[in-house]
C-alpha cells in the first residue's frame, strides 16, 4: 500500500468489469469488482454473469432497455453505492481504511469475530460460487468433506462446536493430522492432501489479516511416492474384445477403453460434445477442449480405437439429446460396473477411470516411444515432473533396450573389454 499523510483522503478506485479468462460454456462471462484504495487491489465476484456480446467496458453496463439489462444495471448501482458508503464510514470513524478492509466490511466479515466454522462457511460460499468457472464438482465435495472431519475432530478433541481462528496453532493442525490418521485410518497420503486442504482454508483468512500469523509456518509434511498402477497392452485389448451381453457393461467398457486411448479423466470426457472433435494440424480428428481440474487447454489426435468407440455411439439416443460424444454414465456407476468387468476379464487390478488415464500415460504413449513432454501436452499437464509420477518404466521397454544392447554387444564383442559400442 502507498505511503499518506493522516491529511489526505485515500484515493478510491471502483471497477466493474467481465472476466473473459473465466468464462462459462453456455456464452456467460462472470463479472468482478476491482476496489483500488492507493494503489491497493482486491477483486470480489459480484456472483452475476453476462453475455459476452452485452458487456460495455467503457460504461460498466449491460447493453439495451431490456428488462434483464435493467435489473442488472441496477444490481451494479447498488454495489458500487454499497462501496462508497463503505469508504465515507471508515474514513469518518479513521478506521484503517484498505481496499481490503472494503471487501470485509462489503461482505459482512468482521475480522475479530471469525471462527473456524465461518471461515468454512466463508470459504466453501466462494468455492461454489465458481464451480462452473474453476471448481469441480470433485473439488467441491473433497473440501465438504474436509469440512465434516475437521469438526469431527473438534467435538471429538475438544467437545466444541467452533472455535476463534486465533486458536488455531501448530498444536491443532498436528491433532488434526494424529485424528486423520488413527481415528479415520486414512493412509499417509490421504491424511496429508486433507492437511494440505485445510492449510488452503486457513490461507484464506491469513490473506484477509483475519488471523495476523499462519499456523502452519512450522508444520511440514511429506507425501510418500506411490507407483502408478497401468494396464498392459495384453489387459486393455483382453477388456475391448471380451463379448457383452449386458448393454450397460457394454457401454462402459467402451468408456474405459476410449479413456485408455485418450488419457482423459472421467470429468473431461463426461463433457464431451461433438463440438470438440476438430481437425487437426496433420489433417486428422483431434479432440480439443480444457480440463476440468487445471482448466488447461488439452489437444491430442484420436487414436484408431479411440475413433470406432466414437462412431459406434454417434446415433446413441442419449447423445444426440444431449448433445454428448459419448453416453457417459455416472463415475460411481462406471467404477461399480467397472468391477463387474475386471472379475469377468480376470483382470486383478481395480479398474477405475483414472487406472485407464495412467494406461494411456504409460503403456499406449511412452511405452510405444512417444517423448514425455508430448505426453505431458496431451494430458494437460502444466509441468512435466507432473507426467513424471506417471512415467513407470515398462517392463518390455526395459527388455527391448537391454535386447539392443545385448545385440550390440554379440555383433562387437572385442569392443566389450574397453567399453566402447561406437
Amino acid at each position: 500500500m502507498k505511503d499518506f499523510s493522516p491529511q489526505m483522503t485515500p484515493s478510491l478506485g471502483i471497477l466493474f468489469f467481465a472476466k473473459k479468462t473465466k468464462s462459462l460454456q453456455n456464452g456467460q462471462i462472470p463479472v468482478y469488482l476491482r476496489i483500488t484504495v492507493n494503489g491497493e487491489r482486491v477483486e470480489v465476484a459480484t456472483k452475476r454473469t453476462i453475455p459476452m456480446d452485452k458487456w460495455i467496458p467503457k460504461q460498466q453496463r449491460y447493453r439495451g432497455n431490456s428488462e434483464e439489462a435493467r435489473l442488472f444495471n441496477t444490481f451494479i448501482d447498488s454495489m458500487r453505492n454499497q462501496v462508497f458508503r463503505i469508504y465515507r464510514d471508515l474514513c469518518d470513524s479513521k478506521s484503517l481504511l484498505s481496499a481490503l478492509a472494503i471487501k470485509n466490511e462489503l461482505q459482512g466479515i468482521n475480522a475479530s469475530d471469525m471462527t473456524l466454522r465461518g471461515l468454512f462457511t466463508y470459504y466453501m460460499n466462494q468455492k461454489r460460487s465458481l464451480q462452473e468457472i474453476q471448481f469441480s464438482l470433485g473439488t467441491i465435495k473433497r473440501y465438504e468433506t474436509l469440512e465434516a472431519h475437521t469438526f469431527e475432530f473438534l467435538k471429538a478433541s475438544k467437545k466444541l462446536n467452533d472455535i476463534s481462528l486465533s486458536d488455531i496453532n501448530y498444536r491443532f493442525i498436528t491433532d488434526f493430522e494424529y485424528y486423520l490418521r488413527v481415528t479415520k485410518n486414512n493412509c499417509n497420503n490421504t491424511a496429508i492432501k486433507y492437511i494440505q486442504n485445510f492449510r488452503s482454508v486457513i490461507l484464506t483468512a491469513v490473506r484477509n489479516e483475519w488471523i495476523s500469523k499462519d499456523p502452519f509456518t512450522n508444520y511440514k509434511s511429506r507425501l510418500q511416492e506411490v507407483e502408478r498402477q497401468a494396464l498392459s497392452m495384453w489387459e486393455v485389448e483382453k477388456i475391448y474384445n471380451h463379448p457383452f451381453n449386458i448393454d450397460r457393461i457394454d457401454q462402459v467398457r467402451d468408456i474405459f477403453v476410449f479413456c485408455c486411448y485418450t488419457g482423459l479423466a472421467y470429468a473431461d470426457v463426461h463433457a464431451l460434445s461433438r463440438d470438440n472433435i476438430i481437425t487437426g494440424i496433420d489433417g486428422e480428428s483431434w479432440i480439443e477442449t480444457h480440463r476440468k481440474k487445471t482448466d488447461s487447454r488439452t489437444r491430442l489426435p484420436i487414436l484408431p480405437r479411440a475413433m470406432e468407440i466414437i462412431n459406434k455411439y454417434k446415433r446413441h439416443p442419449k447423445c444426440i439429446a444431449d448433445n454428448k460424444l459419448l453416453p457417459v454414465l455416472s463415475n460411481q456407476k462406471m467404477n461399480a460396473y467397472l468391477k463387474e468387468i475386471a472379475t469377468i476379464c480376470n483382470i486383478r487390478q481395480n479398474l477405475t477411470t483414472h487406472l485407464a488415464r495412467h494406461t494411456f500415460a504409460t503403456t499406449i504413449t511412452l511405452g510405444n516411444g512417444v517423448p514425455m513432454e508430448t505426453v505431458s501436452k496431451m494430458l494437460g499437464h502444466s509441468s512435466i515432473s507432473t507426467t513424471q509420477i506417471y512415467s513407470k518404466v515398462l517392463d518390455n521397454k526395459i527388455s527391448d533396450d537391454m535386447g539392443a544392447l545385448r545385440n550390440r554387444f554379440e555383433t562387437h564383442p572385442s569392443r566389450q573389454k574397453d567399453g566402447t559400442m561406437g
